[in-house]
């Protein structure tokens, strides 16, 4: 249904016994999901249902929906698959004989100064589950998108081809987000290795955030080591394989209330890395060739009539080429990263390793 998911202020709040980790999960993960999900700030959504998604959604058609929501998929699509790697080096980052663990954070930031802030549109049509059709009109003006002016456009008009039934207004959402870049972090443990191959687990169990609902998150990345089999290699080198899927349900009480966003992307990449050997310093960077799409199905509901809405993105992110360096020391190991790609990234990551 409804794919997709970024963050807010309005975190859970944790107590002062929680893990950095986990502190900074939850600080980050309402943005996740406002910046994923088309929303409204309650100030605009409160007259029209106690959630703010399910009332958001509940009043806006398809082509309107996609339109607004599209700079986010792009901006999540490249954030899912930044911060995937530190090194190429497979095996022999941590203090552990034979087995290599890493547990940490990547925070990451889709710049937007590329995004799309407005789109034009002047009619949609909805067919309801009666059998009717319905056309929502827009204002003859610029129309934000998420990353749009922060002020309503004003009111879409509904109406059927019924001159018995009255016409009605609704609120149009404004820009959510006045932001150069969208963050997103994300926990991963790593883990190897066997025969030079090694794993990556990205994992968020299914959690309530305020009244958008709840918010899944896994991912799976497995590498190989390449450098292996060319004797006194100057370099590490490996290939990379990932793939990652995002939900999003709505509110118990909401009128979306079930899964109404549901995302997922693969990415393929190719590594190389270089450590200093007079320093804890390793430059790293990579080719990769990636795919992510969003998946929107949401329930349309006024006093015109109900129907339910559903369709599908792609994020603009196909190839991107990134360069970084990561530090360790002792066990914790620090990385940043940029990419250039359709939306270019910055990453950044700590951990600690084993």
């Amino acid at each position: 249904m409804l794919h997709y998911s970024f963050l807010h202020s309005s975190l859970p709040t944790l107590n002062s016994s929680s893990s950095p980790m986990h502190t900074l999960q939850a600080r980050l993960l309402p943005f996740l999901i406002v910046l994923a999900v088309l929303v409204v700030p309650p100030s605009q959504a409160q007259n029209r249902d106690t959630d703010e998604l399910g009332g958001a959604l509940s009043s806006i058609g398809q082509q309107y929906a996609d339109n607004y929501t599209q700079p986010i998929t792009d901006a999540l699509g490249a954030n899912l698959n930044a911060g995937l790697f530190r090194t190429a080096e497979v095996g022999g980052e941590g203090i552990v004989p034979v087995i290599d663990l890493y547990v940490g954070v990547a925070g990451m930031g889709a710049l937007t100064s590329g995004s799309q802030t407005a789109f034009r549109l002047d009619q949609d049509q909805i067919s309801t589950d009666d059998g009717r059709t319905l056309t929502i009109t827009y204002p003859d003006e610029d129309l934000p998108t998420v990353f749009g002016e922060e002020t309503s456009p004003g009111q879409a008009i509904i109406s059927d081809n019924d001159p018995l039934t009255p016409n009605e207004t609704v609120d149009l959402p404004p820009g959510l987000l006045n932001t150069s870049i969208a963050p997103l972090a994300v926990p991963q443990i790593g883990a190897g290795t066997v025969l030079g191959t090694d794993a990556q687990v990205r994992f968020l169990p299914e959690t309530s955030v305020s009244d958008y609902g709840s918010v899944s998150l896994f991912g799976l990345s497995v590498r190989h080591s390449l450098s292996q089999y060319i004797p006194l290699s100057p370099v590490n080198l490996a290939v990379q394989g990932t793939w990652q899927s995002l939900s999003l349900s709505g509110s118990d009480d909401s009128i979306n209330s079930g899964e109404i966003v549901d995302a997922s992307g693969w990415a393929l990449n190719a590594q190389v890395s270089k450590s200093v050997p007079v320093a804890p310093i390793t430059f790293y960077g990579g080719l990769q060739y990636e795919q992510f799409g969003v998946n929107v199905g949401y329930t349309f509901q006024t006093s015109a009539g109900t129907s339910t809405v559903s369709f599908e993105q792609d994020a603009s992110n196909n190839v991107r080429a990134l360069a970084g360096v990561s530090v360790t020391l002792a066990v914790i190991q620090l990385n940043v990263d940029y990419a250039l790609a359709s939306n270019n990234t910055v990453s950044a990551g700590v951990g600690i390793t084993l």
